[in-house]
């Protein structure tokens, strides 16, 4: 998949796919609005959680119909996401986690 985000190209061709995780995303459209006013309606998407040669991370979520939405996240969400989802990865990606 290639995305062209803010200037810069993002191709998992080229990346390290990191994780499968999952995130919650709202969706706010006329319909949800007049059902749940004043609420806020979402649902969780499965992800994938990419990586690039330059440390650049990337989120995947296929949209409706079999396409694809990409989006660039900071390297802190991408902890938030590892640690949550995906403790092995986190791991190897920053060091182990300290017992409690």
């Amino acid at each position: 998949m290639l995305f062209i985000i803010n200037g810069l190209k993002y191709d998992t061709k080229k990346m390290e796919k990191v994780a499968d995780v999952k995130k919650w995303y709202q969706r706010d459209n006329i319909f949800n609005r007049s059902i749940f006013p004043g609420q806020k309606v979402g649902s969780i998407d499965d992800c994938e959680l990419w990586k690039s040669k330059k440390g650049n991370w990337l989120l995947t979520r296929e949209k409706d119909y079999g396409g694809h939405l990409g989006e660039p996240i900071e390297e802190e969400e991408a902890k938030k996401l590892l640690m949550r989802y995906a403790v092995n990865e986190y791991e190897k990606e920053f060091g182990k986690i300290p017992e409690a």
